[in-house]
């Protein structure tokens, strides 16, 4: 433990000095997605919400925003790939993942988001909490969702709960823009729609704990990544859900550590639940220090920041291939496991010592 709390005590310095290498001399608020393999030049090509994304989140967890020059250019940035409907998407992203958006369709019989307005509405949420991290306020509010006990309960039952992770992320995004488009007058209002939406949702808890729809192969994996948008959905909401004992029995069970969401995924379910309970109290504990040794081999050390897989940096973003996925660390992964090991030293209670902070999401 003590290995591990000197690495932890290095992250804040490296990481920032690691952001500081993905700023774009020529490009006002644009970073890199990783050091040297990104496949668009921003000069020429227009592209990289999610990468800013990424920096905001990454400054806002090591409390460092007041600290950062840039800010109002990433700000700036960030509102610039804006559109009139309150959308925040990355246009080359849309183009780029067209092939593999069609294919999959194809394939599963989802055509939920063959447009891409799927992938635009947790593209525009991510970039909202981004705002809100750098103390900013978008031009417009995002306004396509559903308004009406009747339009949300239809929006939920169209979302393909035979792949959890995907639907579920989707009422984490609607419970967002509940809570934050609506006016402080209307708010009331927008009470009575979370806690209905939570209501319909419930529906498809099952016996293990985990929200999806029985019937076919669901993983482990797939169910743990699914529960942690539920309770990321829970968080935004400002309210509690049921018997995290069932979800502490299944995340002890898994693996989970494919990739940077896996490895995120299980922790934040652990976290959630751990606040709400101190069933295997022990047990959560040496979970989240057998996680940190896992994190650690991720992590590049000269570099200062985290790759998304083990030994190279991630290539596809949303469909798109962005990346060469060279082996090197990128800011999409660092920004996971950096809120995972926030979570952790929570857990672990170390934060005070780290003085890291739960970004907005």
């Amino acid at each position: 433990m003590v290995n591990i709390d000197m690495w932890l005590h290095t992250l804040r310095p490296n990481i920032l000095r690691f952001l500081s290498k993905l700023r774009h001399p020529e490009c006002p608020g644009f970073y890199s997605y990783s050091l040297s393999g990104d496949i668009f030049d921003p000069r020429a090509t227009r592209w990289g919400l999610g990468n800013t994304v990424f920096a905001a989140k990454i400054y806002y967890m090591l409390d460092a925003i007041k600290d950062i020059k840039d800010s109002r250019d990433m700000a700036d940035f960030t509102m610039s790939f804006q559109n009139e409907s309150g959308e925040i998407y990355d246009p080359l992203i849309e183009r780029q993942s067209h092939f593999r958006r069609l294919l999959h369709s194809l394939k599963s019989f989802d055509f939920n988001n063959i447009s891409n307005h799927q992938t635009r509405r947790a593209e525009t949420r991510q970039a909202f909490a981004a705002l809100m991290s750098l103390n900013e306020k978008p031009l417009r509010p995002y306004e396509l969702i559903p308004g009406t006990k009747e339009d949300i309960r239809e929006y939920i039952l169209g979302l393909d709960w035979k792949k959890p992770w995907s639907a579920s992320s989707h009422i984490s995004h609607l419970i967002f823009f509940l809570r934050n488009n609506f006016k402080p007058k209307n708010q009331d209002a927008a009470e009575e729609l979370i806690d209905y939406v939570l209501s319909v949702v419930e529906g498809f808890r099952q016996k293990d704990g985990t929200w999806y729809m029985p019937g076919g192969a669901i993983s482990l994996e797939e169910k743990i990544n699914g529960a942690m948008k539920i309770m990321l959905a829970y968080d935004t909401a400002k309210k509690d859900f049921s018997e995290p004992e069932k979800l502490i029995d299944l995340l002890l069970l898994s693996l989970n550590n494919r990739h940077a969401c896996d490895n995120f995924n299980i922790v934040c379910v652990a976290y959630y639940c751990s606040i709400k309970t101190d069933y295997k109290k022990g047990q959560i504990k040496d979970f989240c220090i057998e996680r940190l040794n896992s994190y650690r081999q991720y992590y590049w050390p000269e570099y200062g920041g985290f790759s998304f897989n083990k030994g190279f940096a991630n290539k596809i973003y949303y469909g798109a291939t962005i990346t060469k996925g060279l082996p090197e660390p990128d800011i999409h992964g660092t920004m996971l496991y950096l809120w995972g090991i926030v979570l952790i030293s929570r857990i672990l209670k170390l934060n005070n010592e780290l003085n890291f902070k739960a970004p907005i999401t």
